[in-house]
């Protein structure tokens, strides 16, 4: 079913094996925290926020990964310098979740993000979240100051939306320069905007996957926030499961990873991940491969 020219490549990160065959490891799930009207936020320009609302949600994403074998890391956004400190600082405390830094397209929030994680001692389980296109050469040049090894590359951009093999384009150039800048461990997100930008993300992973690799994946969940009919024509119930079928859509076809966005919205999903985690596995098992401990099928039946 999954048949690649490339050798799968699998990066530890921190607590978190990702990369590899479809069904060997565990899925990784990326839940958002600290994004823009996020509830946690208390004042975002200093970096604020509700700390025991912060340690429940990070309490609820460790017990679904125990429970389902699911893997987890965080997508800290942050809208300035300040903030992301602040956040990381707190989070690299908190949890052994691999933390993605996400200054919302800043090249000076995701620096700051860098530089702290390297100066407090944790830049070996951080992301970055992530190089673009227009991504400028000053975080390239803070990326090989400080030694970063994780970089999530995104290959897409506006010419490149319904079209895959843009897209791989996008990826090749990007591949190119992170080589050249000494980047380790290459991740590759191939872009989510709409419904039909599912489907072309998804070949593209395929292709990149074999291709490269690398891990690939996506942020699958944007296809249901830009669905304007969907609550007016099918109501909000219907709203739960298409979220949750966006997600499991990249995973069924191989995906290694997927943003998931809201972390609020982790119990519906992990368990239907795991479920496809479980299915996926079965094809190996024919083929006498054993899925990596911990994996989804010695824990959710």
């Amino acid at each position: 079913m999954f048949t690649y020219s490339h050798e799968q490549m699998t990066y530890e990160i921190g607590n978190t094996r990702i990369g590899g065959m479809p069904g060997k490891n565990a899925t990784v799930l990326i839940p958002s925290i600290f994004y823009a009207k996020d509830r946690l936020v208390l004042n975002e320009d200093r970096g604020e926020f509700d700390k025991q609302g912060t340690e429940n949600i990070l309490n609820i994403l460790e017990e679904l990964s125990e429970k389902t074998g699911i893997q987890t890391m965080l997508d800290v956004v942050a809208p300035n310098c300040i903030a992301i400190d602040n956040y990381l600082r707190y989070l690299a405390d908190m949890t052994d979740f691999p933390l993605l830094i996400d200054g919302c397209d800043s090249a000076e929030v995701n620096a700051a993000g860098i530089w702290t994680s390297k100066e407090a001692g944790f830049i070996d389980r951080v992301i970055l979240n992530s190089l673009t296109p227009t991504t400028e050469n000053e975080i390239y040049q803070v990326i090989t100051n400080t030694g970063l090894a994780n970089v999530l590359l995104l290959a897409f951009d506006s010419a490149s939306m319904m079209s895959y093999t843009k897209r791989v384009a996008v990826a090749d150039m990007l591949v190119e320069k992170s080589r050249d800048g000494g980047i380790s461990n290459i991740l590759i997100d191939t872009g989510v905007m709409d419904i039909p930008s599912l489907g072309i993300a998804c070949k593209t992973h395929r292709i990149l996957k074999d291709k490269y690799g690398y891990p690939v994946g996506s942020g699958a969940h944007n296809a249901i926030s830009t669905w304007k009919g969907l609550v007016p024509k099918f109501g909000k119930e219907a709203k739960k499961s298409a979220f949750v079928s966006s997600i499991v859509f990249p995973v069924s076809l191989g995906a290694d990873f997927v943003l998931i966005g809201p972390a609020k919205h982790a119990p519906i999903i992990y368990p239907s991940v795991a479920m496809v985690d479980v299915a996926l596995s079965g094809i190996l098992m024919e083929e006498r491969v054993r899925p990596e401990k911990p994996h989804p099928r010695f824990l959710i039946g």
